[in-house]
């Protein structure tokens, strides 16, 4: 194959990831150090359309601003093109994804939007993806920014989750959701969903020894091993679902307790609240003196009880007893930091029996 062959396939190769103006072609080229002048790359773009493009492709050039020229490739089918509604709802999706999918999974989506520009180059995909992307942005705040072997540890909880493997889970790191005391690891695991939870992907199922539903975040597992143990699914996936309806959040509770939980909300606060997910079981009532009484009926747990105090002075328990007084314990422990500058120790005041 000649030098002149070679380079017409690399550029056609480079268009085909992406419209090109002559500036980008110089850079690329000399990024791959091929020897070229902006002169023969016109005449390249010109052989390319008359040569090697195949017939359900084409070549097309625009001219914009100050007669700047854009290269690029459309796919021929026979397709609807997408709408710029549905290039912001692709964008929309990818961009609010949690960070630990995006950044485990960049040559993946990468790969999608190199598809999607191939099937839908008629669209401008390539022009409402740039556009979009400036104007739709996620905060990640509360999600993971250091993932390490996060990809791995996804991919092969899905894969154990796909074909009923069991796992075995040698060491876990810190603790998102109060496991009991009890639990000691190693322990043979029956993964069953992945759950996403307040910025965090988790990997929830049973252990083999009691059967007790245990949800894991994937940051947390720091040693397994997967195997080709089969273990039948079929009734733990209902499981899941059960035992995380009694629960807020999916934080493990204190005890076996379901309890009828009630809740006063400042005006403001409770206008707030009642437009979002918090628990299946939840309903709100508008009181005459403005404020909102919540109730619920799931367990207590770690994570309600700190979601209370996310309020502050917003929320006022009214029942059951047992949470108000775990309140006030809490509040008494903090106030004594302060009173009498005492240092911190690390706790979980919410650890099951």
């Amino acid at each position: 194959m000649s030098e002149k062959s070679k380079r017409l396939m690399m550029i056609y190769s480079r268009l085909k990831s992406g419209p090109v103006t002559i500036e980008m072609l110089s850079s690329w080229a000399s990024k791959n150090e091929v020897q070229i002048s902006s002169r023969s790359f016109y005449r390249d773009l010109a052989d390319l359309e008359n040569s090697i493009i195949p017939a359900n492709e084409k070549l097309v050039v625009s001219v914009g601003e100050k007669n700047r020229k854009t290269w690029k490739i459309e796919y021929i089918n026979d397709e609807k093109p997408l709408t710029e509604f549905d290039i912001n709802s692709y964008i929309l999706f990818q961009n609010f994804m949690p960070l630990s999918i995006v950044s485990s999974r960049s040559d993946s989506l990468e790969k999608i939007t190199r598809l999607f520009y191939q099937k839908y180059s008629k669209s401008q995909f390539e022009h409402f993806v740039d556009v979009a992307k400036s104007q739709i942005k996620a905060s990640h705040f509360y999600e993971g920014s250091v993932f390490g072997n996060y990809g791995k540890i996804l991919d092969d909880c899905i894969w154990s989750i796909q074909n009923k493997r069991k796992m075995q889970l040698i060491a876990i790191n810190y603790d998102y959701t109060s496991l009991s005391k009890k639990v000691a690891f190693p322990q043979i695991f029956y993964p069953v969903q992945i759950l996403y939870h307040r910025g965090v992907v988790h990997v929830s199922g049973f252990l083999q020894d009691d059967s007790q539903l245990i949800v894991l975040g994937l940051d947390q597992i720091e040693q397994y091993k997967l195997t080709n143990d089969l273990f039948e699914n079929k009734d733990y996936v209902n499981q899941v679902e059960v035992a995380l309806s009694k629960r807020f959040g999916i934080t493990q509770n204190i005890n076996d307790e379901v309890y009828d939980i009630e809740i006063i909300l400042g005006e403001r606060t409770g206008r707030f609240v009642t437009k979002l997910f918090w628990h299946e079981s939840q309903h709100f009532k508008k009181l005459e003196d403005g404020n909102f009484l919540m109730t619920m009926k799931c367990g207590i747990n770690r994570e309600l009880i700190g979601w209370i105090f996310q309020w502050m002075s917003n929320a006022k328990v009214l029942k059951p007893d047992l949470l108000k007084e775990l309140i006030l314990e809490k509040y008494n422990e903090m106030i004594q930091i302060y009173d009498v500058d005492k240092s911190l120790i690390s706790n979980n005041s919410y650890h099951p029996s």
